[in-house]
C-alpha cells in the first residue's frame, strides 16, 4: 500500500509542483498527467467546486483531490492504500504550502523547485512531521513504548487518533498503513473498533485495540508488533496492559 506521487495544480491544469514518492513513476512527466487532469476537471465542475476529497478510482491505482483556494492537491497511490491517511496528508500538505507560499517568491505557472520544502514534503507524506510535533505531548508514552521495544517485549508500535492522524508509531510503514485501512473500515464504515489481530507471513503478530480516554473528545488507536515467538494469548495480554498503561500516563 504505497503513497506515489504528489501533484499541486492550479485550477487551470497546470502543474506547479510534483514530487514521487516510489520508482513505480518516477520515469512519467508531471506534463503527460496534467493533461488528463484538465480533462477531469473540465468534465466535472463538480470537482472544482469540492472542498473534501475527491477520488478517482484506475485498476490498482487511485488518484485523491483537494481542493483549496486556486490550487488542486492530487495524491496518486495504490487503491489499497488508507483514505484516512492520505486526507491527513493532503490537509498537512496544503497547510505547508501555503506557509511555503507567504515566504516564497513565485511567479505564475513557475515550476517550484525547493530542497527545502521537498523535505517538508517528504516528512509529511512519512508522517515524521506531525510525529515530531506530537512528541512533545505524548512523550511519556513514546518512551514507554520505546522502553518495550528496548527490553524485547515488542518489536514496534503505533499510536494515532480515529481520523488517522499519526502520533507516534515504529512500524514499517506498510504494517502502518495497513492498520490505518483496517481503522478506515472498521470504524468509518462499521462505527466499531474493538481488538483486532492478524498474522504476517513470518508469523509476527499485529493486533491492534481502541483505547478509550476521558478528557479527549476522539479514541486513540494502538497498534502492537510482536515477535513470532509470543504466544498468542500472551500478546493479548501484554497489549491490554499496555492499553491500560498509556490509559493512566494520559
Amino acid at each position: 500500500m504505497k503513497i506515489h506521487s504528489l501533484f499541486i495544480l492550479t485550477k487551470a491544469g497546470v502543474c506547479i509542483y510534483s514530487r514521487n514518492f516510489t520508482e513505480d513513476f518516477e520515469n512519467i512527466e508531471p506534463n503527460l498527467i496534467t493533461p488528463f487532469f484538465s480533462a477531469i476537471f473540465s468534465f466535472s465542475e463538480n470537482v472544482i467546486m469540492q472542498q473534501t476529497p475527491e477520488i478517482i478510482e484506475m485498476g490498482d491505482f487511485r488518484f485523491v483531490f483537494r481542493i483549496q483556494k486556486d490550487f488542486i492537491y492530487t495524491i496518486l497511490s495504490d487503491s489499497s492504500a488508507s483514505l484516512l491517511y492520505i486526507s491527513s496528508r493532503l490537509a498537512s500538505i496544503i497547510d505547508a504550502f501555503g506557509v511555503f507560499l507567504k515566504t516564497a517568491d513565485i511567479d505564475d505557472y513557475q515550476i517550484i523547485e525547493n530542497h527545502a520544502f521537498d523535505l517538508k514534503i517528504d516528512s509529511i507524506i512519512t508522517g515524521e512531521a506531525e510525529l515530531t510535533s506530537s512528541r512533545a505531548l505524548y512523550r511519556k508514552i513514546i518512551d514507554h513504548i520505546k522502553s518495550l521495544v528496548f527490553e524485547n517485549e515488542i518489536i514496534g508500535a503505533a499510536l494515532f487518533s480515529i481520523n488517522g492522524k499519526v502520533i507516534y508509531s515504529s512500524l514499517p510503514q506498510d504494517i502502518l498503513l495497513s492498520s490505518l485501512k483496517e481503522l478506515e473500515v472498521r470504524y468509518k464504515v462499521a462505527h466499531e473498533f474493538n481488538m483486532t489481530f492478524y498474522s504476517l507471513e513470518n508469523n509476527q503478530k499485529v493486533f491492534s485495540k481502541i483505547i478509550e480516554i476521558a478528557w479527549k473528545l476522539e479514541p486513540l488507536i494502538i497498534v502492537i508488533l510482536f515477535d513470532s515467538t509470543v504466544p498468542l494469548g500472551m500478546a493479548e495480554v501484554n497489549l491490554e496492559k499496555i492499553s491500560k498503561t498509556i490509559q493512566n500516563i494520559i
